[in-house]
């Protein structure tokens, strides 16, 4: 499949392009102007809200009767769940009637509508449930909000609104992809919205989120989406892939045909930018024999004692890991897929392991040069040690150290006793679009489509995959 969009010529093609565009990764045909799909955005679950109109007209609507509450004017309002209906105070008095919701704060005005919940500003609308089902007495806060308006506070989020032009965009499109993937899907199963307003979907900030230039390219790429034999793609991405992206039946046990691995070598970009944008390719973390028992035990419910090794025992093809021993005085104890990065805490699961737990002693030769020549001394030693000496360096437990001022005493480190080194690449669950690798490709001259044909067609340019129009109406 050809992803660079054929150039067509003359009146009939420039005509159709007046009427709006199908496009597709080889193809343009016409379609029909769609009208802007909404999107539900839960912001927080609490008891109560403050909510202020910043801008334009609003109006409470009480969604149980269809009825009109009240305008909503420029006054504070405050939402609060109690005794299992919400009640609104405006401007420190509490209205007359409780309901029993949803409630609804709806933009009507025709100009710029904003209100502030909690501090924050926002487009659109807000919802307001009472979450009995939950047993809880608290309130689920729902932005109403367009497509397009929901996107320009998300996609500067999450891929950075510095980032080339191109990636952007293929962040507009994997973004809008999953933003309409995840809204079909919980429509059917009767959610009360549709994605979260945090990592668990995607990072929305409403307008704080918003930048000219992003909203700019999202504007550019409007209502364009992901299909894959004509259905949306869940059109999930990352932060960086370690260099190469993973299958997701490693990850999730599905497999699927677009959410393959493919090598990802432009992921070193981030290291180009330096600093800790570095650490999202390559990084080191330690993890302590006491820190692994105690998470073991939180993590399975089984305690494995004092724990001698951790070991990988499984790997995926992209060299991730998908099954971990940790092997203690009780047993060994095996955590897989997506636990393993609960187990440590780690960017990724792509790491290699260095160091040995437990709390045996080991012997450690110390040469020091002295001045009635070298002597060789044999010190018991438990852990990492480090010499009493100018340049101090971590030893392991079997290194010979040579001290030239004859130092043969030996002191604990800073580094925690019983450590295990993770050395991993990567960050996130490595399956999809890598957005520092889409900056790579950006970087190297790849359009938006390229980008995406990469990450979620391994480049196979079949066909299957498409990019079209109008939220894929």
């Amino acid at each position: 499949m050809e992803m660079a969009q054929t150039k067509r010529w003359g009146l009939h093609w420039l005509l159709m392009a007046l009427f709006g565009l199908l496009i597709t990764t080889g193809i343009v045909t016409p379609v029909e102007a769609r009208e802007l799909p909404l999107l539900r955005v839960l912001l927080a679950q609490q008891t109560s809200a403050d909510v202020r109109v910043i801008s334009g007209t609003y109006q409470w609507f009480d969604e149980e009767t269809n009825g009109i509450i009240e305008d909503a004017g420029q006054k504070t309002w405050t939402a609060s769940a109690s005794g299992a209906v919400i009640n609104l105070v405006k401007d420190n008095k509490s209205l007359a009637k409780s309901f029993n919701g949803p409630l609804l704060l709806k933009a009507v005005g025709s100009g710029e509508n904003i209100l502030e919940v909690n501090g924050k500003k926002y487009r659109g609308s807000l919802r307001v449930y009472y979450l009995r089902s939950q047993g809880t007495n608290s309130l689920a806060l729902i932005n109403v909000i367009d497509m397009e308006s929901y996107l320009n506070g998300v996609v500067g989020m999450e891929i950075g609104s510095g980032a080339p032009e191109e990636a952007i965009k293929a962040q507009a499109l994997a973004s809008r992809t999953y933003a309409l993937q995840q809204r079909d899907r919980r429509d059917s199963f009767g959610y009360y919205y549709d994605v979260q307003a945090t990592q668990s979907s995607q990072v929305y900030q409403g307008i704080a989120g918003e930048t000219p230039r992003v909203t700019q390219l999202v504007n550019a790429t409007r209502g364009q989406v992901v299909t894959y034999d004509g259905k949306l793609i869940e059109a999930v991405f990352h932060s960086n892939s370690g260099g190469q992206t993973e299958d997701a039946r490693y990850v999730w046990n599905s497999d699927v045909p677009y959410l393959r691995g493919v090598p990802a070598p432009e992921d070193k970009y981030a290291e180009e930018m330096k600093g800790s944008a570095a650490l999202a390719y390559h990084w080191r973390k330690p993890v302590t024999a006491r820190q692994l028992a105690g998470q073991t035990l939180s993590l399975t419910g089984k305690d494995p004692g004092d724990v001698k090794s951790l070991r990988i025992a499984e790997t995926s093809p992209s060299g991730r890991v998908t099954r971990l021993e940790v092997i203690g005085t009780k047993g060994i104890i095996s955590v897989d897929k997506t636990k393993v990065r609960q187990l440590v805490d780690t960017p990724s699961t792509k790491f290699t392991i260095s160091g040995s737990g437990g709390s045996g002693s080991a012997d450690l030769q110390v040469l020091s040069n002295g001045s009635s020549g070298v002597t060789k001394t044999t010190v018991a030693t438990t852990g990492s040690y480090q010499l009493k000496s100018s340049g101090l360096a971590v030893l392991t437990a079997t290194a010979t150290a040579i001290s030239a001022e004859g130092t043969t005493t030996l002191s604990g480190s800073s580094s925690t006793a019983n450590e295990f080194i993770l050395d991993g690449y990567g960050f996130g669950h490595g399956v999809g679009m890598s957005q520092w690798g889409a900056m790579g490709l950006a970087k190297a001259g790849k359009k938006y489509n390229d980008i995406i044909e990469h990450y979620y067609n391994q480049d196979r340019r079949d066909d299957r995959l498409r990019i079209v129009g109008e939220w894929g109406n």
